[in-house]
């Protein structure tokens, strides 16, 4: 029977499976649960703390929240470039390419806001913190809606890496994989409904079915479904003839057949926590934070329990001289006998002072070596805040790999926004960029730009929360030494510092008019 079962699998699915045995051997599915039951608090998870408390002081959520917003406190645009251009192309046709550079430029960094890129952006570098690997699929909606005549479009989704599986396990290299696997979990009703939309047969449509197969996914809440609704479904993505071909199946059963996307680009995109020497997946840094945060825990723990057992005094009674002791106040207590040595009071056991300062040291070590410091977490006083800028700067260099790989990750999106432009618009289509605060649109002609090797760079401007702390600190210079008056000041304030700042400046204008006229 077993036999008969391996027999009726489909292709995919057992390159499928083999990507999982070796995303098993690494411990990838562990780690990723441990990882993230431990950011959102449930680190107690299968200890047997007995009578001991279970405190939690989430050392883990602080930091990689720390690390994102570090991470996401720039804005960043795109910028297309064309290679070549000065060598290769006449006057006439470097100017077309400028402009189309441009109207690309505009169109991805318009899509970027439109499409919440930035809340994308900081669950991938989330995602990258807790498991390793952050993942970006790009892929066709023909049923989505636009502003003007045409259906269908590119959204941009993340997936988790328990979902994807490299055809070269050993490089992190996308556009050198023979193949790329993606898994997911879908209500059967609406794999059915895709493949009969596909052309697939009755009979092979009655072959999807739910099955229980979730213990695979990212994350201890992946594995708690409605009964019979899902089944496993893959999806691969392969090169031939120089374009990416697409299919997807299931265990038993082919959902869409193979079809040409005509891209010429794997439309994944992969960013790395940190790199591990010969596998494309990367290494997660909360995997290194698991052990000090449970010893943080239990080590509380155990003061707590210290604290509850000896921090105050107990009683020692004769029950020959005394029957029954209380420790209610004011009430009398009855002797038979003599009152001298009817009772003894325990002073509270003291603790070691040293295990304190040791729960306190690893505390601060961890939390200075994974370039959370104080400073950079806001946790000391803002006596000199050009100091603490920098302070702040200073450990974020740190993170400098990480942010060079989310720079690499949106370029690598933006080609891939640019592979999809290029193939399935057509030149009557409008792409909408904003240009000197006004929204307008351009039409691009992609079949003249099919061979023009297009570049992207992901720039980053000014942080703007550094920027206004920047700002205020020097306003407040020149305010205090009189280089400038509070009206000046006012004026250049950063919005949101003051409340009714634009109220006051107006009051602060008029009384100095009716000084001046007074004076006059």
């Amino acid at each position: 029977m077993q036999k008969r079962k391996q027999e009726v699998k489909t292709e995919d699915f057992r390159l499928f499976e083999l990507g999982r045995e070796y995303n098993r051997k690494i411990s990838l599915y562990e780690n990723v649960s441990r990882n993230e039951r431990f950011y959102r608090g449930d680190q107690w998870n299968g200890v047997n703390a007995g009578d001991l408390p279970t405190p939690v002081f989430n050392l883990f959520r602080r930091v990689i929240n720390y690390f994102t917003a570090t991470l996401m406190n720039q804005k960043i645009s795109l910028k297309f470039t064309a290679d070549g251009v000065d060598a290769l192309f006449s006057e006439d046709g470097k100017q077309k390419l400028d402009e189309a550079c441009e109207l690309l430029s505009g169109y991805a960094n318009y899509r970027f806001d439109r499409e919440r890129m930035t809340t994308l952006l900081s669950d991938a570098i989330l995602d990258a913190a807790l498991t390793g690997d952050a993942f970006a699929y790009v892929c066709w909606d023909p049923t989505r809606k636009t502003s003007q005549g045409h259906t269908g479009d590119f959204v941009t989704q993340l997936v988790d890496s328990t979902n994807v599986f490299f055809g070269d396990v050993n490089t992190p290299k996308v556009e050198e994989q023979p193949y790329i696997l993606l898994s997911g979990r879908e209500l059967v009703s609406t794999l059915k409904e895709e493949a009969a939309a596909c052309g697939i047969s009755r009979e092979e449509i009655l072959k999807i079915r739910p099955d229980s197969d979730t213990a695979w996914g990212a994350g201890d809440m992946s594995e708690h479904e409605l009964a019979d609704t899902k089944a496993t479904y893959v999806i691969k993505l392969y090169k031939k003839d120089g374009t990416v071909r697409y299919r997807k199946s299931c265990e038993g059963a082919v959902i869409c057949p193979e079809r040409d996307t005509g891209l010429t680009r794997y439309p994944v995109a992969l960013m790395n926590w940190d790199r591990i020497k010969n596998s494309y997946h990367g290494q997660a840094v909360a995997t290194g934070l698991c052990e000090n945060q449970l010893y943080i825990n239990k080590a509380f723990a155990m003061v707590m329990k210290h604290m509850m057992d000896h921090s105050f005094s107990k009683v020692m009674y004769n029950a020959n001289i005394i029957d029954d002791w209380t420790n209610a106040i004011g009430e009398a207590i009855a002797v038979n006998g003599e009152v001298e040595g009817a009772a003894l009071r325990l002073e509270p056991g003291s603790m070691q002072s040293g295990f304190l300062e040791v729960i306190h040291l690893a505390l601060n070590l961890t939390k200075e070596l994974m370039g959370a410091t104080d400073a950079a977490l806001g946790e000391v006083r803002p006596d000199n805040t050009s100091a603490i800028i920098a302070l702040q700067q200073s450990s974020a260099i740190p993170l400098e790999n990480q942010k060079r790989a989310l720079y690499a990750f949106v370029e690598d999106i933006g080609i891939i926004w640019l592979d999809f432009i290029l193939h399935y618009y057509d030149a009557s289509r409008v792409m909408l960029y904003r240009k000197k605060d006004a929204l307008v649109g351009g039409t691009l002609p992609t079949e003249a730009f099919q061979n023009v090797l297009f570049a992207c760079t992901a720039e980053a401007g000014a942080s703007s929360y550094w920027s206004e702390l920047a700002t205020l600190s020097t306003l407040d210079g020149l305010l205090s030494s009189g280089h400038i008056t509070l009206a000046q000041y006012l004026d250049r304030l950063p919005d949101g510092y003051l409340p009714k700042r634009r109220e006051l400046l107006s009051e602060l204008t008029e009384r100095n008019t009716e000084d001046e006229r007074k004076q006059v």
